[in-house]
């Protein structure tokens, strides 16, 4: 889950070219060297919400054009509706993408029947392009319960992974993977990816992350141990992953997570700590300045982190 490297200055809302090609290009390029197995692009990590349409498709193009088909392309065009989800589906598609990452769209509170119907819509839009379910229950109103994956798997059949964030998904994993797991590919996040195996063992194929961005190859370990179904180097990855210090501060008693309201600046954050990407600043309406002081802290701590930590991760990658 990649970010959309940002040139200097260009967190102000009047830069209308904002992205950096070239880094964008280099980043795109160490991704598949260090053995990433695909690549989303313009996600709430991409800043989907802060980019024009002129400047999504300049990244996913120059994203498309570095890639050469390597590694599957998923690009980002969750939209407020069903008409401009499938245009910005149907550009991407024509620059190339194998694939399109989309959530739901962002307005009105989505019935069970309103989302099974919007990604059957776009399956028969764009029936050539698969589709990531972007379930973030945080954002998109909705939980992404099992009647949600039994429609999707029945009437929109482009659909074939999506990004794990809901609970309603974890709660219930081993029915919906019992229902739908042949046609649909469940990706927990890293450090949550030992406890998916557990539960629904080789239904879990890989994983999903934003902490590649800070260096891929614990991750790409990860993945690998997973599809050898190897449970010791599985744990072993996972405490090396939950080694590394939190991002986000402890939360106190009674208080609810900040991270909806700082998902972006955080990330970007630990990404230039760690070093791996030149991400630059994130843009406006979400500003770095936005994060208190001990957000600040932690992000930093965590890339660095996870930079010190990775090193194990490419000595292995070399000597292999």
């Amino acid at each position: 889950m990649a970010p959309t490297p940002c040139v200097e200055g260009g967190e102000h809302w009047s830069n209308g070219n904002s992205v950096d090609l070239e880094e964008s290009a280099r980043m795109i390029e160490n991704f598949i060297r260090d053995g990433v197995g695909g690549i989303a692009l313009c996600g709430t990590t991409g800043e989907c919400a802060a980019l024009l349409w002129e400047e999504k498709l300049a990244f996913v193009d120059t994203a498309l054009r570095v890639a050469r088909h390597r590694v599957p392309i998923f690009a980002g065009a969750t939209s407020l509706g069903t008409k401009e989800t499938v245009r910005q589906m149907r550009a991407f598609r024509d620059l190339g993408a194998e694939g399109a990452f989309v959530g739901l769209p962002l307005w009105q509170t989505p019935t069970i029947e309103n989302s099974v119907r919007w990604f059957e819509d776009l399956s028969e839009a764009t029936p050539d392009m698969a589709i990531m379910v972007y379930s973030n229950a945080m954002f998109f109103k909705s939980i992404f319960p099992r009647p949600f994956w039994e429609g999707v798997a029945k009437r929109a059949r482009t659909v074939i992974t999506n990004k794990i964030t809901s609970p309603a998904i974890t709660q219930d994993l081993e029915e919906i993977v019992r229902l739908t797991g042949d046609r649909i590919s469940y990706l927990p996040n890293d450090p949550a990816a030992y406890d998916a195996w557990k539960r629904v063992g080789s239904k879990i194929r890989g994983v999903w992350s934003t902490s590649s961005s800070m260096g891929p190859e614990p991750v790409v370990a990860l993945s690998a141990a997973i599809n050898a179904n190897d449970e010791a180097r599985i744990q072993e990855i996972v405490a090396d992953l939950r080694s590394v210090p939190s991002f986000m501060p402890p939360r106190k008693e009674g208080e609810e997570s900040k991270f909806p309201e700082l998902n972006v600046q955080a990330e970007k954050a630990r990404f230039r700590a760690a070093g791996y990407i030149k991400c630059g600043p994130s843009r406006a309406p979400y500003l770095y300045d936005d994060m208190p002081d001990d957000w600040k802290t932690h992000a930093e701590a965590n890339g660095k982190g996870w930079a010190e930590m990775r090193k194990k991760y490419m000595k292995a990658a070399v000597s292999a």
